[in-house]
C-alpha cells in the first residue's frame, strides 16, 4: 500500500518528513489512516521507506541464546 505521511514519523528506521511517500502493508496502512498519519497516495513519487521488504524478526531472543548457551536438540529428547 502506497502512502504518504501528514505528520512527520519515524518508519524503517529513518525519520520521513511531511509528504514523504511510503509503501507499507495493508493492515500497518489501515491503522495509520485511522490515526490520521497518513494518506494513501496515487503518484509515481519513489517511496524513501519500503516497509513490506523489512526482514521479519529471524528468531526470537531465548534465555539459552542470552547465556550463550548452544541451541538444537535437548538431551533426552
Amino acid at each position: 500500500m502506497k502512502m504518504k505521511t501528514t505528520k512527520p514519523l519515524y518508519l524503517g528506521g529513518k525519520t520521513l518528513s511531511e509528504g514523504s511517500v511510503f509503501v507499507t502493508d495493508e493492515q500497518h496502512g489501515r491503522q495509520l489512516l485511522q490515526k490520521g498519519y497518513a494518506v494513501e497516495c496515487d503518484d509515481d513519487g519513489e517511496p524513501l521507506v519500503d516497509l513490506t521488504e523489512q526482514e521479519k524478526s529471524p528468531d526470537p531472543l531465548s534465555s539459552e541464546k542470552v547465556a550463550g548457551k548452544p541451541g538444537g536438540k535437548k538431551k533426552g529428547s
